[in-house]
């Protein structure tokens, strides 16, 4: 054969392998595709489909609309008489294909790619002709691109009729692989490190009978296909973190896609998938999903987080931050004695609103803050040096007013905090305030959690779990108010109440040196100036206010001077916030608010520098305000015997200081599943996922983790 025989024989194979023009079969070496239509005639004025049909080749697989980490969708070109319209693609539900890691969306074996074809009323002609360019992606080891050129023609008559059975068997088919519109809402938040979460509210599904939950998106960029799902159903819905994708573009307002699941039902097992359309909930701040060397916090149920948070407030109750405000209480209830029980009742009850009133406040704030900054933490009021200098004001005029330096009178109706030392309903509400206030640095066992799914929810459920806190730190003293029994076990009041209330001024002093000591690790030195100095102006005000009688010429005189040195005071605050900050530093020096003695300050890098060299790892996260931290240390993680234990076992201790905001400590403390501190993570030698310690501390219990194996 001559040479020129031979390029000819070749250019004639080429040809019949290359799919013939304008058919309704195309074959190729991977898929056999075939146009084809549920009516046997179309009708003007009415609407039928057509079908991209594909046969792939065992092993091989085409793609969806989202192809996934690599791919390209198949895509259909139509070419139309006039006024004759097509839809897009109404794809089918595709399935998860996993190649050496990198995942794609696609199908496999015998698939419909359905499309919606209309007539206008007025056509006119007798026959119809369709014609379409396709073109997709097959894939195995390797990826072919092909494509193929369709026409169908059909007649067109006065009324249409249906394709033959088998046909119409193989569209039914293909309409039950369509995702169906989903009948529930949807919706989800960011985590601070930009990853998504998503809630489906289906209420009422049995968890037993759900299985294979997954999330396709619909779009690539928005969700990294990679990562891998780990959806969790409850009788609430289903929650599903996500991992943000490469796309460079800012958060999306919605995310779409497709939500896969299989149901177990009385007849069997059943794949469903539902469209979904999640929009943007800016409330909604989830915890960052876990990354290496690192485990997630807690996934509680909303039953699970209000049981932890009554258990939490009720523990509250027996924390140092709130004994100074609840021995107040329990001396005025000694003090109610002898009083009929319908004002004792009253009493109970007008301290549960005080308590539960603050914290509805609180959740309140939190919900704004949350929408405006993205996160918020338990005891985040304490970083602000004017909120701790005005709580040292608060707590130096209660114990002035337990002192029985000045009593209150209608002249000082207007200072809410005093209202704390009256007798009566307005005094017990006032109390219930005062407690809260002082409970916010401090965190008690099973409060952890609950915050943490709290400060991650939806603003009804944020403020439902607060709210159930604050019942668990009411309900002594509202279980005392109405129980007579218990009431019976109290002393009897008497001259010995005068004395006890004295005393009970010395806790509010103390309070106050504490937090005068927080202002000057926030502030500096000069913090002490200016809290001191507001407290002796504030002395100074009370003093005028008492001094003359009520009639006096001098009165006007000495109320304005009173005014002009609580401004004065107040004043003062202001002046704290333009100093810098000096806690949570990273070299954590002298002018720390933490003693970093023996500890090295706290950074990811260094966590997972130590983990990966197999190193037992302690970190202990905590605050200058926050009262159970500084407990925890002198009592369990600077004794003796653990810095023996420590030492002997090589552990490498980080100490993050969160006395100011700091944003590296705030996501850890999310990643967790925590709202504030105290948190305390050990990583065992070698392992590569912390355990995390109770939030109370005891020296056997520490020494137990860093000597077990």
């Amino acid at each position: 054969m001559s040479t020129m025989s031979r390029v000819l024989a070749l250019l004639l194979s080429l040809l019949l392998a290359l799919p013939a023009f304008a058919q309704s079969v195309v074959k190729t070496d991977n898929v056999r595709a075939e146009l084809i239509s549920d009516v046997a005639q179309a009708q003007p004025g009415q609407s039928f489909w057509v079908a991209l049909r594909q046969t792939i080749r065992p092993h091989w697989h085409t793609y969806w609309k989202n192809p996934g980490d690599a791919g390209q969708a198949t895509d259909i070109s139509w070419t139309l008489p006039e006024g004759v319209t097509a839809g897009p693609i109404v794809w089918p539900t595709p399935s998860r294909i996993d190649v050496s890691g990198i995942i794609n969306y696609g199908f496999e074996g015998d698939i419909l790619l359905l499309t919606k074809i209309t007539l206008p009323a007025n056509f006119a002609g007798s026959t119809l002709a369709l014609a379409a360019d396709a073109n997709w992606l097959v894939c195995d080891d390797v990826c072919i691109p092909e494509e193929g050129k369709f026409s169908l023609t059909l007649p067109v008559g006065t009324a249409a009729t249906a394709a033959n059975a088998a046909t119409l068997a193989l569209f039914d088919q293909a309409r039950r692989k369509v995702p169906t519109e989903s009948p529930w809402p949807a919706r989800f938040g960011v985590a601070a490190s930009g990853d998504p979460t998503l809630i489906v509210e289906a209420k009422g599904l049995k968890p037993e009978t759900i299985r294979d939950v997954y999330f396709f998106p619909a779009e690539w960029g928005a969700v990294a296909n990679m990562a891998k799902q780990t959806a969790k159903v409850t009788a609430d819905g289903i929650r599903i973190p996500l991992k943000k994708g490469d796309a460079k573009a800012a958060a999306p307002q919605q995310i779409a896609g497709v939500l896969a699941l299989t149901e177990k039902t009385a007849d069997g097992e059943h794949r469903q998938a539902f469209d979904v359309v999640a929009k943007l909930d800016p409330s909604f701040v989830p915890q960052a999903a876990a990354s290496a060397g690192t485990v997630e916090g807690e996934t509680l149920s909303l039953w699970q987080a209000l049981a932890f948070a009554l258990l939490g407030g009720l523990i509250l109750n027996l924390m140092p931050c709130v004994f100074p405000v609840l021995a107040m209480k329990a001396a005025a209830f000694v003090d109610l004695v002898g009083h009929s029980r319908g004002e004792i009742r009253r009493d109970g009850v007008a301290y549960t609103a005080g308590v539960l009133v603050s914290f509805a406040a609180m959740a309140t704030v939190v919900v704004a803050l949350r929408s405006s900054l993205g996160d918020v933490s338990w005891g985040f009021q304490f970083q602000s040096p004017i909120f701790s200098l005005l709580i040292a004001y608060l707590f130096f005029i209660v114990g002035l007013n337990l002192s029985g330096l000045f009593e209150i009178g209608g002249r000082f109706a207007g200072l809410g905090q005093e209202l704390a030392g009256r007798h009566g309903m307005t005094g017990a509400f006032f109390t219930g305030v005062l407690a809260v206030v002082v409970a916010t640095p401090c965190t008690a066992p099973f409060m952890a959690a609950a915050l943490g799914f709290a400060l991650s929810q939806p603003a009804p459920q944020t403020v439902a779990v607060l709210l159930a806190m604050g019942l668990g730190l009411a309900l002594p003293y509202l279980a005392l108010a109405m129980t007579p029994a218990l009431q019976r076990l109290l002393p009897k009041p008497g001259s010995w109440m005068v004395r006890l209330r004295q005393l009970l001024a010395f806790p509010m002093y103390a309070s106050a040196v504490w937090m005068v000591w927080v202002l000057t690790q926030q502030t500096g030195a000069d913090g002490v100036l200016y809290a001191l100095g507001g407290m002796i102006l504030i002395a100074f005000a009370i003093w005028l206010l008492r001094i003359g009688a009520p009639a006096s010429p001098t009165r006007w005189a000495r109320r304005a001077l009173a005014a002009l040195a609580v401004l004065l005071a107040f004043a003062a605050a202001l002046k704290v916030e333009e100093r810098p900050a000096t806690a949570a530093t990273t070299a954590g020096g002298p002018s720390s608010a933490v003693s970093f003695d023996g500890w090295t300050p706290f950074s990811r890098a260094r966590v997972d520098e130590a983990v990966a060299a197999g190193k037992p790892v302690f970190v202990d996260f905590t605050a200058a305000w926050c009262i159970t931290c500084l407990v925890n240390e002198r009592v369990a993680l600077e004794t003796s015997a653990t810095r023996r234990a420590f030492d002997q076992t090589g552990t490498v201790k980080l100490k993050g200081d969160w006395t100011n905001r700091d944003p590296e400590i705030t996501a850890m403390l999310k990643q967790m599943g925590r709202a504030g501190v105290p948190l305390y993570l050990y990583w065992a030698p070698g392992a590569s996922r912390p355990k995390i310690l109770p939030q109370i501390l005891t020296e056997a219990s520490v020494v137990s983790d860093l000597t077990s194996r």
